[in-house]
């Protein structure tokens, strides 16, 4: 049987590869693209030839021109059609056949890769990226796919890397930015102020571009202690963009930064904007809390905290849920659950998990144990909980059922296994290769059960604060994201009861487990606090611990300003200032938890 012309161009081009004569193969190519325009196969080949070359633009532009000769249209409008009904599983039957007549065809990939990620198997996900990647490496699509997957992934790291390769690609302002967020999200500051000079760079004076630019910047330099800079950097970003209420905001959150009588006004003038969206007036009116907060009026500041709260939608947060949530995993993790751990780890540094609510003291505590010499400060890192999703998957491929329902049959191995990924997956939070290194995340108290089972030689500190001050704190905090319990005094109750409900199961059923550190106790008596809880990790102490104010480290939450001073009283017994107006949190609360102060 006689081949057709465009076999013969691809059987040529391929021998020219095996050869490893590129640029023979390049030839060959274009001159068969020239003489058959419509020559998918040929046009794919092409892309991944000049990519290798290092004809990163030609092989971008070549590989939109494959899409627009694409003979499998009509499969992938089937599969688009298929998706919108919600039939994964035609989808995917769909994009295989594709692959069937198109080896690595982009858009079958895409729909595969796709699809894995929403039955939950983000390794599966990668792969399949990785391996259409490896047919299309200038599909920036997929490169963009893989960046985001491995994010969700919890390959931080990888992500990272998928980042960059995309900027390799096409340096754009958006490409940069993607890079940006994932940097600031994951606490690598030194790149991100390099990234965000590159990407001033393709601003083309989009004022817009330019303020978000000089709110990251002004983040980064916060956490990085670098005040005056940071202050800089927020003033220049309301300076390109007046409305942007999220500067104000991170002004006002700085604790200690002096409102004049003109950007008092100029908050003011925002909050009167016509048409102004409500989360926008939210955070505009806790900005102008804070505002008055410095001036010294209580109940004015009050009222306004209260008009930031209500303009908040609170209805995101339902009680009734984490209630049901921490009642399934008391549940789930019985004392024959907890009794089967993965083996000890040698070798490996320890984690020391800080839990707890926001605004309990947390920072304070991990400041002190970051400024000794065997233990690592990190942040609040994502590993924990992107490792119990990891979990889920896995039950839910072996064993047909979740994790709860699957503790109990989980080996030692396999637990060992979900361990040692905690720490592959944080390998980049971590830099000094210290025995020790904490990890602050504070919701990580749901998941001290899980903690318990896969990594045996882990700390866990508890960190309480009175429940009138420490939700007082919560209800004059703006959080972008993560706490939505905090804009409503009775949720705050509500949250606090549950949280102390959990917190003592898991200290009945793992007795000595979890070290308690009372934010009162720790003030009044620092010494005497600091060497328990050096006592409690095992390490000697060191004076570094008390004056914890003076070791130069990156602090990520708002009390960052506040554990570069001394320690101090003033947040004790705020709440009394405006007690009148805690009626809700203080009706909540359970009688046995405002009896303990």
């Amino acid at each position: 049987m006689q081949q057709k012309p465009t076999d013969v161009f691809l059987l040529n081009a391929n021998n020219s590869l095996l050869e490893g004569n590129v640029a023979a193969a390049i030839v060959l190519l274009k001159d068969a693209i020239k003489q058959y325009p419509d020559f998918y196969q040929a046009w794919l080949l092409l892309s991944k030839c000049l990519f290798e070359s290092g004809y990163i633009k030609e092989s971008v532009q070549v590989s939109h021109n494959a899409e627009r000769v694409d003979p499998l249209q009509e499969d992938f409008r089937n599969i688009q059609v298929q998706m919108q009904r919600n039939a994964l599983n035609d989808a995917e039957k769909t994009a295989k056949q594709m692959l069937e007549k198109q080896s690595g065809h982009p858009r079958a990939i895409f729909t595969l890769a796709h699809i894995a990620s929403v039955k939950g198997n983000d390794d599966e996900s990668i792969r399949i990226l990785l391996e259409g990647l490896n047919h299309s490496p200038a599909n920036i699509t997929l490169q963009h796919m893989l960046m985001e997957t491995r994010a969700k992934a919890g390959d931080y790291k990888g992500a990272i890397e998928a980042a960059n390769a995309l900027i390799g690609i096409e340096e754009s302002f958006d490409s940069l930015w993607a890079l940006i967020t994932l940097l600031l999200k994951y606490g690598q500051h030194d790149d991100l102020l390099k990234a965000c000079n590159r990407a001033e760079t393709l601003c083309n004076q989009d004022k817009l571009k330019l303020s978000h630019l000089e709110m990251v910047r002004g983040q980064a330099l916060r956490i990085m202690g670098e005040r005056e800079q940071s202050v800089r950097a927020f003033k220049n970003s309301l300076a390109t963009n007046p409305n942007n209420v999220d500067a104000w905001w991170a002004l006002a959150d700085m604790k200690n930064y002096h409102f004049n009588a003109q950007d008092k006004n100029a908050i003011q003038a925002l909050l009167k904007t016509p048409n102004l969206p409500q989360a926008l007036k939210c955070v505009a009116t806790f900005a102008l809390a804070k505002v008055s907060e410095a001036d010294g009026d209580h109940d004015a500041t009050m009222s306004l905290y209260v008009q930031a709260n209500r303009l908040h939608d609170s209805r995101q947060y339902s009680p009734a849920h984490t209630v049901k949530e921490f009642a399934a995993r008391i549940d789930a993790y019985s004392s024959d659950v907890l009794s089967i751990q993965a083996e000890p780890q040698h070798r490996q540094p320890i984690p020391i998990f800080i839990v707890g609510l926001p605004r309990s003291g947390s920072t304070l505590i991990e400041q002190i144990l970051a400024s000794h010499s065997q233990i690592e400060g990190t942040f609040e890192q994502p590993t924990l909980p992107s490792v119990e999703l990891k979990s889920q998957a896995m039950c839910r491929r072996t064993f047909s059922s979740g994790l709860s329902s699957s503790l109990s049959v989980l080996s030692p191995a396999d637990l060992s296994e979900l361990g040692q990924t905690y720490l592959d997956k944080g390998q980049l939070f971590r830099q000094g290769g210290k025995a020790f290194f904490t990890d602050k995340q504070p919701f990580n108290f749901r998941l001290i059960g899980l903690i318990h089972k896969i990594l045996p030689n882990a700390k866990i500190i508890d960190a309480r604060r009175n429940p009138l001050d420490c939700g007082l704190s919560l209800y004059k905090q703006y959080f972008p994201s993560g706490v939505d319990f905090s804009y409503n005094l009775e949720h705050i109750g509500a949250f606090y009861n549950a949280y102390v409900q959990l917190m003592n199961y898991w200290d009945n059923a793992l007795p000595g487990k979890i070290l308690r550190v009372q934010h009162e106790n720790l003030v009044n008596s620092p010494e005497k606090q600091i060497q328990r809880l050096l006592d409690y990790v095992g390490v000697e102490f060191e004076s570094s611990c008390i004056n914890f104010h003076k070791t130069g480290r990156s602090i990520h939450t708002a009390s960052s300003e506040q554990v570069r001073q001394p320690i101090t009283n003033k947040g004790i017994g705020s709440w009394r200032t405006v007690e009148n107006s805690l009626s809700p949190l203080i009706q909540c609360l359970d009688a046995d938890i405002l009896n303990e102060f």
